[in-house]
């Protein structure tokens, strides 16, 4: 490979990883306030399930440098970022048994949020006061 093709292809690398990044932060943002959002009890069966996640995590991302499935380059992520998407995902396999009926321990989603996007929605006042009742 010639270095002008390398130079292209690291570049290329970097900006995947850029926009790995920042979707992690926003993902680890919503996991963290449906997290911050449980009981005792449900924060200990997430963490549970962080923990099991992580002892089969790699901490390795697939990139692919043309945004195409052919070739690909497998880059080292940095602990922090395998934690964060290990925590959204401990939280969406919760979210996704919770929302199939499957209640594991007391898990819950923040009424405030959108179980599809994670927005935060604006609830009418008696939306409101029935989120405070239970």
């Amino acid at each position: 490979m010639r270095a002008k093709a390398k130079a292209k292809t690291k570049s290329s690398i970097e900006h995947q990883l850029e926009i790995f990044k920042r979707a992690t932060e926003a993902r680890y943002e919503l996991a963290m306030r449906a997290y911050n959002a449980q009981d005792n009890q449900t924060k200990d069966a997430l963490d549970i399930m962080v923990a099991r996640l992580r002892t089969i995590g790699t901490g390795q991302i697939r990139i692919f440098p043309d945004g195409k499935r052919g070739h690909s380059v497998v880059v080292p992520i940095e602990p922090v970022l395998q934690d964060q998407n290990i925590m959204f995902l401990a939280t969406e396999i919760f979210k996704d048994l919770a929302l199939m009926d499957v209640q594991v321990a007391n898990y819950e989603f923040p009424p405030v949020y959108c179980v599809e996007c994670g927005d935060k929605i604006s609830l009418t006042r008696r939306a409101k006061a029935k989120a405070k009742r239970q």
